[in-house]
């Protein structure tokens, strides 16, 4: 009896084998996606966990083990909404606004659908480049890099360069 349950075992493995080509997907194809966050819609937050801060806002101390967590407006390049962002970071360097260094994730939520991402952010460059781990819906499959510049108006424009 255990032979017989072996050899039905294998038939239904090579079965899967031999259908599992049919049902495969066409890889997406490679696309770069930008969009902009506006300077008014979002959250911004300070987990200041101890050592505290004595002062806060611009003039908040980092420590290692604060938190920030942000959420934005995104809209298209014609200025029509489609989605949130949401991220939290960590401080990983100490220091003031323009020294410390915090590690990010975030879900851009999009309508057709999420990117995920990770970036090194420091609060004095207007440039932060990241890495794209992954996707959903229209990205599924997907990853790469990304690109966020700040402007004056508090506005940034993040372009994200997807591969298969």
């Amino acid at each position: 009896m255990p032979r017989r349950i072996v050899v039905l075992g294998g038939a239904a493995l090579a079965a899967l084998a031999v259908a599992a080509p049919s049902g495969a997907q066409t890889p997406p194809a490679a696309q770069t996606v930008t969009v902009v966050e506006p300077g008014t819609g979002g959250t911004f937050n300070i987990v200041d966990n101890a050592p505290k801060s004595r002062r806060h806002g611009e003039r908040t101390r980092f420590s290692v083990g604060d938190a920030v967590v942000l959420t934005n407006p995104v809209r298209d390049t014609t200025g029509k909404r489609i989605g949130r962002v949401r991220a939290s970071c960590w401080v990983t360097k100490p220091g003031g606004f323009a020294r410390a260094e915090l590690d990010c994730l975030a879900v851009f939520a999009l309508s057709t659908g999420n990117i995920y991402v990770t970036a090194p952010l420091t609060f004095s460059s207007s440039t932060t480049n990241g890495t794209v781990v992954g996707g959903t819906g229209a990205y599924q499959g997907l990853h790469g890099t990304w690109t966020s510049v700040s402007h004056r108006d508090d506005s940034s424009t993040d372009t994200f360069n997807l591969t298969p």
